[in-house]
C-alpha cells in the first residue's frame, strides 16, 4: 500500500513540474516573401526567411538615397529643380521646375512622404544624373556588405535590374540609422515647407510610418524610424528600426500581398526579438584588453579600437565567457605611438573564434638607433669572417717578404762583390 501512494505521489510530482515545461520561445507568422530581423550592434539574425532572395525594395530604396545623399551633401545646401523631377511616376510631392528648396526640404518630402520627385531631384543634385548616383549607390552598397543589391534608381520604381534582399536591406538601415541626421529627419511627424519662390503655395509632407505615429493603431513605442515602399511588380516591402534598453534591433519585409501587414508583423518580430535575446558588451574601444611583453623590463598595454558585444539568449547572460588572443609578432625594435594598431587579435567566445580585433598600442615606445664603436664593430659575428680573411692574406704577404729578406741578406754575405759593384753601378 505504501509502495502505491508513493507511486500515485511521484507520478502527481512529474506531471504538475515537469509535465508542463517552459514554454519555448514562439517564432512569430510572418506574411512578405522575405524578412529579417537583425541585431544592429552585431549583425547577428535573430530571425530570418528568405534573406538572401532577390527582391525589387520599392521605395525601401530611399533608405540608401538618404543615406548617400547625407554623405556627399549639405544639408542647407540650395537645389534648384529641374525638367526631370517634376515628370517622374508614382508618389510626388508636386515639385515645379525652377523651384528652389534645401536638401533637408528634400529628404524630410522624400523619406515621410516618399516623394519619387525629391528623390530624383536629390540624384540628379549630388550624382550630376540619376545613373551616376546609381553608381554611388552601388559602390556604397559594396562598402557595407550588401554584396547582393543592385541599383538603378533613387526612388524605387520598378526596374527587372533594380533589386537587393531583406538582409541586405537591413544591412543599409543599419548604416542609415548611424548616419547623422537621418533618425531626426525620418522621425519628424510632419515637416512644412518654406513658399514656393515660383506660384508662393506652402507643401506639406506627413510621415507615412505607422509605427512611430502615437495616434495610430499600429504604434509601437520602441520604433525609431521605418520606411514603406510599394509597386504593382514589387508588392508592399518595410524596413525600420526599434530600441529597448539599449538594444537596438532592424525588421525588414518584402514582397507582402497584404498592405500595412508588415507593420503587425515587425511588433511581432520585435518583441520576439527583445524578449528572448540580450546584448552583452564584451569589451569597450580603448579599454586594454591584454598585454604585449617587449622583454621582462618592459610591458606594453594592448586596446580595444572598437566596442565588441555579443548576443545569447535571455537569461544567459552569465555564461558568456570571452578572452583576446593577440597574435605573436616580434616588435622589440619597434616605435609606435599610443593609440597605433600594433597587432591583430581574436576575440574568442566561449572557447570558439568569434571576431577579429584590432589591438592598439596603450603607450608611446620609441626604439632609439643602437650607435656601434668600432670595437664593437670589429667584434661584430657578421664582419668578424671578413676581418679574420684579410688579416690572414696580409699575414702571408709580410711572412713572405720578410722571407725574401732574410734570404737576400743571406746572399748578400756570401757575394758581397756582386752586391757591391750592383751599388756602385
Amino acid at each position: 500500500m505504501k509502495r502505491f501512494v508513493y507511486f500515485i505521489a511521484l507520478m502527481f510530482f512529474f506531471t504538475i513540474f515537469l509535465g508542463n515545461p517552459a514554454k519555448a520561445a514562439q517564432v512569430p507568422n510572418v506574411d512578405s516573401e522575405g524578412a529579417v530581423l537583425m541585431d544592429a550592434a552585431t549583425g547577428k539574425l535573430l530571425y530570418s526567411k528568405n534573406p538572401n532572395e532577390s527582391l525589387a525594395p520599392a521605395s525601401t530604396t530611399k533608405v540608401m538615397t538618404a543615406l548617400v545623399v547625407l554623405e556627399n551633401a549639405d544639408l542647407n545646401a540650395k537645389v534648384t529643380i529641374g525638367k526631370n523631377p517634376p515628370a517622374v511616376d508614382g508618389t510626388r510631392l508636386g515639385l515645379i521646375e525652377g523651384e528652389v528648396f534645401t536638401v533637408n526640404d528634400l529628404l524630410h518630402a522624400m523619406l515621410l512622404l516618399s516623394g519619387n520627385d525629391c528623390a530624383v531631384a536629390l540624384a540628379e543634385y549630388v550624382g550630376g544624373s540619376v545613373e551616376g548616383f546609381a553608381e554611388m549607390m552601388n559602390k556604397k552598397a559594396k562598402e557595407i556588405g550588401a554584396n547582393n543589391s543592385h541599383f538603378t534608381n533613387p526612388s524605387g520604381l520598378y526596374d527587372e535590374n533594380h533589386k537587393t534582399t531583406p538582409y541586405d536591406l537591413a544591412l543599409i538601415t543599419r548604416e542609415a540609422a548611424k548616419t547623422p541626421h537621418y533618425l531626426e529627419i525620418s522621425q519628424a511627424a510632419v515637416y512644412e515647407f518654406p513658399p514656393s519662390n515660383i506660384n508662393g503655395e506652402k507643401k506639406w509632407a506627413d510621415n507615412k510610418n505607422s509605427l512611430i505615429r502615437k495616434n495610430s493603431m499600429y504604434y509601437y513605442p520602441y520604433a525609431l524610424t521605418g520606411k514603406t515602399g510599394y509597386t504593382i511588380d514589387a508588392k508592399h516591402s518595410y524596413t525600420s528600426v526599434a530600441e529597448k534598453d539599449g538594444q537596438r534591433l532592424i525588421a525588414t519585409f518584402m514582397r507582402s500581398d497584404i498592405k500595412n501587414s508588415f507593420f503587425l508583423n515587425a511588433k511581432d518580430l520585435y518583441e520576439y526579438g527583445f524578449n528572448n535575446f540580450s546584448l552583452v558588451k564584451l569589451y569597450s574601444k580603448g579599454q586594454e584588453v591584454s598585454s604585449y611583453e617587449v622583454d621582462k623590463d618592459t610591458t606594453i598595454p594592448l586596446l580595444a579600437t572598437q566596442d565588441v558585444y555579443y548576443v545569447t539568449d535571455k537569461g544567459q547572460e552569465k555564461n558568456v565567457n570571452s578572452k583576446v588572443e593577440s597574435e605573436t609578432k616580434d616588435l622589440s625594435k619597434t616605435s609606435f605611438k599610443r593609440g597605433e594598431v600594433i597587432l591583430n587579435s581574436e576575440v574568442k567566445v566561449n572557447n570558439e573564434n568569434y571576431i577579429a580585433l584590432p589591438l592598439a598600442s596603450g603607450e608611446d615606445r620609441e626604439v632609439k638607433p643602437v650607435t656601434t664603436t668600432v670595437k664593437e664593430s670589429i667584434l661584430n659575428k657578421n664582419s668578424l669572417p671578413v676581418i679574420l680573411s684579410v688579416g690572414s692574406f696580409l699575414g702571408i704577404l709580410f711572412l713572405l717578404k720578410y722571407k725574401n729578406h732574410i734570404k737576400r741578406k743571406k746572399l748578400k754575405a756570401k757575394y758581397p762583390n756582386i752586391f757591391n759593384k750592383k751599388m756602385r753601378k
